[in-house]
């Protein structure tokens, strides 16, 4: 009958036996789980291998033999020191001792997808209910965002991850990742340097007046200024005058166009002469305060912000410039430390104060390395040390070599078209 020693001894013969096969691969261990994901992701993308595995609990060992021919084929998994299953190949789909890919613990799928980009994670989302719930994982994209936002070359003021996590934003990581990855963002439809140079002739314009200067310009990177007035073999570039101060001793300038179409004038604004850029030895002093452009003020009058940033303010001369300017350059030189980046955070806020910048200027920043071999810092690590999350203006941020020219030419031609949006 049913309540016979029999019967209860086979019906508890049966559970141990289905207890043992899902702890044989599954007992609770994320350690022994990441053993059996990784060597079923050894079978999918390898034809031969062999790889061997300890565990708490035992060896696991994968092997794989393919002959020339491709016929013959043996796989084994052994665990707690025990044969588990043997695979051939009508089998190949079912994984590892037929263990299907979704049935792994949660663990072990975010453990796998934190190798793959976002790009692969996306793809995968799209194949089932399952993957696309374990792709949304917040972790998952958390990871994802600071593992390749290292690798952008811009960066702007309304995709800089660093605003959202100031404000405590409700966003989730992957929306904050799509908003701030610049291959997501939607690319302009227009392009004000695509208009041929005959219809270019007929459609008015004003060339803007551009402001730049930075810590940028008292470094190795300082050679680009030479290059936007016309020194460089591309040509890309071309040196169409100067034009007189608007301010006593403040705003002599250059004329340039670029690609023989777009106009500006250029006032680049030095913190000081030649010798006073090269005498760093003042005791005590900080760059903002060797800085000639600026002079101390009550920081204490401001609540805004860090007191440190806000002490200084551009003497009259370059405020009465700043507030008569269409659009800034703001130079940085991204091959030095990252020590030595906040030393230019006073000079850029000081200059882009509401109080005598309009707001509706836009600022460009090129992160610059004077060539090739130089390493640089990346641009998020750059807009973070110059806390650009606190600028309240349209900005935006390349990644340039001051020898190639590379990112300048973008740079530019974004601040173009963001003063004729204005």
């Amino acid at each position: 009958m049913f309540g016979d020693e029999k019967t209860l001894s086979n019906v508890q013969n049966i559970l141990a036996k289905q207890e043992a096969d899902r702890s044989s691969f599954i007992a609770g261990d994320l350690g022994s789980g990441l053993d059996v994901s990784l060597k079923y992701m050894m079978q999918l993308y390898s034809d031969t291998y062999a790889v061997t595995l300890d565990t708490m609990n035992g060896t696991a060992r994968c092997t794989t033999t393919s002959e020339a021919s491709g016929e013959s084929s043996s796989n084994c998994i052994e665990g707690n020191g025990s044969a588990e299953s043997e695979r051939t190949e009508n089998q190949s789909e079912k994984g590892i001792a037929g263990i299907p890919f979704l049935h792994l613990p949660i663990q072990v799928h975010l453990h796998i997808l934190s190798y793959l980009n976002a790009s692969d994670i996306c793809r995968l989302s799209a194949t089932c209910q399952q993957c696309q719930s374990i792709c949304a994982d917040e972790l998952l994209w958390r990871d994802v965002l600071k593992k390749e936002k290292s690798s952008w070359t811009e960066l702007g003021n309304t995709s800089n991850p660093a605003l959202y996590e100031d404000v405590n934003s409700d966003l989730g990581y992957k929306e904050i990742y799509m908003r701030c990855n610049p291959h997501c963002a939607r690319q302009e439809q227009f392009d004000i340097l695509s208009i041929p140079r005959f219809l270019w002739s007929f459609i008015p314009h004003k060339a803007p007046k551009v402001v730049m200067f930075g810590p940028g310009l008292d470094s190795d990177t300082s050679k680009i200024v030479h290059k936007l007035i016309g020194n460089d073999e591309s040509g890309i570039f071309q040196y169409q005058g100067m034009f007189p101060a608007s301010q006593p001793g403040v705003g002599t300038g250059f004329n340039i166009s670029m690609n023989n179409k777009a106009q500006l004038g250029l006032i680049t604004l030095y913190s000081g002469t030649k010798r006073d850029r090269t005498n760093v030895n003042i005791p005590n002093a900080t760059r903002a305060d060797r800085n000639k452009l600026l002079r101390p003020t009550a920081a204490s009058n401001n609540p805004d912000g860090d007191e440190t940033d806000l002490k200084y303010e551009p003497i009259p001369a370059v405020r009465d410039l700043c507030s008569g300017t269409d659009a800034f350059i703001f130079v940085v030189d991204s091959s030095a430390s990252v020590e030595e980046l906040p030393e230019g955070r006073p000079e850029l806020f000081a200059m882009m104060s509401e109080r005598w910048t309009p707001n509706k200027a836009p600022l460009l920043i090129l992160s610059c390395v004077p060539d090739c071999e130089s390493s640089k810092i990346p641009c998020v690590d750059v807009a973070e040390q110059l806390a650009m999350h606190r600028i309240n203006r349209t900005w935006k941020m390349f990644d340039a070599n001051v020898s190639t020219l590379s990112g300048v030419v973008e740079g530019i031609t974004w601040l173009l078209e963001a003063t004729n949006r204005r």
